[in-house]
């Protein structure tokens, strides 16, 4: 009998723990494939991507997030592919066009892996791990010291530091210690802690940390003095390292950040011998000139400067130990390294900063090109979000936009002429103000102060603006927004300035509501002659032509590559979600 219960509390106990590592390896299962690609996109990847680009907001459907997310994911990483087998990613005109943000990606992969990353890794996070168990007890005496003091009074703090520390190392009372001095605006800290976490966002509390039971220090300090004795050290107990290893390492960059910033800092400044670099006046003077007007930087520069070079006055603004900056490779650093504002207006010394920030931006890309960094950001599978984001623009500009047809005069009358009767009828559409309640007395007497002759902007100087549609079937559809139109059918029997109220509606998530509302505008439902469409045709000709070459770019990628999705595992994703948004 002993032995049957055992079993069964076995059996048991193997099943939860086969549920646990279900439920830990779920976000590695396979949710679509890329089969020519040999490219899988996990439950996690997808988590990611909804995340990156905000697909959870408020009031959309959990279902059709994951699979709108899926599906533009899929999307985007199948024009990177695409860009790569077609080679425009060897069209150096075309790349010139993400050249700046390339090149920005570029530098934060060199400080991260040659600076930051020699202190902030998992090594160092493990190393840390280690070291977190315990919390210092500890006293603390702080000594201010005034600003502006002369040598003569920091000398005497320093001294009183000092015999301060003795008296604690002599476990002296630090109360009595301080009276000997007759000390103002001193701080006495008894029994304080600290713990890792707190070490690496404070100096002080660094070096603290790291002192054994019963030393003591003083430490200088932006502040002053602190005088210091650890107490006591307690045990403490943590997470497993896995759980909290992105936190340490989130802790570890902004303990280690002065000090891997001042290398990276000392090692741009060792690019360039700043004694080395000579201006050229004249060419400084001609460059603030151009740029008194401001449409230079806004896009003028690049006709402006080519038209310079072409014409034989390409001149020389500075030198410097390893080169030169003529006005040819000024206009690359202002198309491949820089971002100016479009209003930037210069003088002379605005230039010289501008431009040698530009110079040591541009060696930091060249150090990181020597180190392969540019292969490892520019490929199909790369992981860089900004650079996945780009490649896929560049797709569009090079595969999609390329394709839509020009809109000439017969192109435009002919696109009227056939969707005049979808794109160009105009819905009836209406704009109300609306305050809404959950008690429906306080709709109620808002309306009586309505009715008494208080306009309804007046009873409160805060409302909703609400705005719906009334399609050809007769239905009705809140319009930039993704709230049902709760109150479309109320508003629609309103003539404009017409106030109604209490209108009460369900709230899926507030629940029952009431609401005042006010018709301030009416869209009248009519076919749009070609007159009334023209300043926006373009627009609507390029939009629809735009979305048709997309659909079919889409599906003839889709086909090209071979896309899977694992449906199931889909749905068991979405409704894992739900259940956890519930």
């Amino acid at each position: 009998m002993e032995l049957k219960k055992y079993l069964v509390f076995l059996i048991l106990l193997l099943a939860l723990a086969g549920c646990s590592k279900n439920k830990s390896n779920e976000d590695d299962k396979v949710v679509a494939r890329i089969d020519k690609k040999d490219y899988v996109v996990t439950i996690k990847d997808l988590k990611q991507y909804i995340a990156d680009w905000n697909y959870n907001r408020k009031n959309i459907n959990k279902s059709e997030v994951y699979k709108k997310a899926l599906n533009a994911l899929i999307f985007n990483q199948l024009k990177r592919f695409d860009l790569f087998d077609r080679k425009l990613n060897e069209n150096q005109d075309l790349m010139r066009e993400i050249r700046r943000s390339i090149n920005d990606e570029l530098i934060n992969k060199y400080f991260d892996k040659e600076f930051m990353e020699k202190y902030v890794n998992e090594k160092s996070a493990a190393e840390a791990y280690k070291e977190m168990g315990k919390e210092i007890i500890y006293n603390e005496i702080i000594l201010p010291v005034p600003q502006n003091s002369p040598k003569e009074i920091l000398d005497s703090i320093k001294a009183i530091a000092s015999e301060l520390e003795d008296g604690l190392n002599k476990n002296y009372d630090i109360n009595g210690l301080v009276q000997i001095y007759s000390l103002k605006n001193i701080i006495i800290h008894n029994q304080k802690n600290i713990t890792w976490s707190q070490s690496m966002k404070d100096p002080v509390g660094n070096v603290i940390f790291n002192l054994k039971k019963g030393f003591t220090r003083v430490i200088v300090s932006y502040d002053g003095y602190h005088i210091v004795k650890v107490t006591d050290i307690k045990k403490i107990k943590l997470e497993p390292f896995e759980k909290i290893k992105d936190q340490i390492i989130s802790d570890l960059k902004k303990g280690y950040y002065l000090v891997y910033n001042k290398e990276y800092d000392d090692f741009k400044n060792g690019l360039i011998d700043k004694s080395s670099i000579k201006w050229n006046e004249h060419g400084l003077q001609q460059l603030v000139k151009w740029s008194k007007d401001h449409r230079f930087y806004a896009g003028a520069y690049k006709d402006t400067i080519q038209n310079a070079i072409s014409s034989g006055r390409n001149f020389e603004i500075l030198s410097y130990n390893n080169g030169k900056i003529d006005l040819k490779e000024y206009l690359r650093l202002l198309e491949e390294v820089v971002i100016l504002s479009p209003n930037t207006v210069l003088n002379s010394d605005f230039v010289k900063e501008f431009i040698s920030d530009a110079v040591y931006d541009d060696n930091v890309i060249k150090a990181a090109k020597r180190i392969g960094l540019e292969k490892g950001l520019i490929n199909p599978y790369t992981k860089d979000i900004a650079i996945k984001d780009r490649l896929a623009y560049l797709y569009n500009q090079a595969v999609i936009e390329a394709s839509i047809p020009e809109a000439t005069s017969e192109t435009l009358q002919k696109f009227y002429n056939n969707h005049k009767d979808s794109i160009f009828y105009q819905l009836k559409k209406i704009n109300l103000y609306a305050r809404i309640y959950s008690d429906s007395e306080k709709a109620a007497e808002e309306i009586k102060e309505i009715k008494k002759g208080t306009p309804f902007e007046k009873v409160s100087d805060s409302w909703f603006v609400k705005t719906y549609i009334r399609e050809r079937d007769g239905s009705f559809k809140s319009y930039a927004s993704l709230e049902p139109p709760y109150l479309a059918e109320a508003g629609f029997k309103l003539k404009l300035d017409e106030v109604a109220g209490p209108v009460e509606y369900y709230d899926s998530t507030k629940g029952k509501q009431f609401a005042v509302i006010k018709c301030i505008h009416i869209q009248p439902e009519k076919q749009l002659t070609y007159d009334e469409v023209k300043d926006k045709i373009v627009k609507e000709f390029k939009d629809y032509y735009r979305q048709k070459i997309s659909d079919e770019v889409e599906a003839r990628l889709k086909k090209k590559y071979g896309v899977e999705i694992f449906e199931k595992t889909l749905s068991q994703a979405i409704s894992s979600n739900s259940d956890k948004q519930s």
